[in-house]
């Protein structure tokens, strides 16, 4: 994964975390129920 190999950790937080909550969209439009599975909090 190439955002791993990024020096500053708080920017590669940041793309994983859009990444995460665009899926979290799709999934949750798609009728999938996240709040079971849902692990990350703020």
């Amino acid at each position: 994964m190439f955002l791993a190999k990024e020096e500053n950790a708080e920017k590669t937080y940041t793309k994983l975390k859009k990444r995460y909550l665009a899926w979290k969209v799709i999934l949750n439009a798609a009728g999938v129920k996240l709040t079971e599975i849902d692990e990350i909090k703020e």
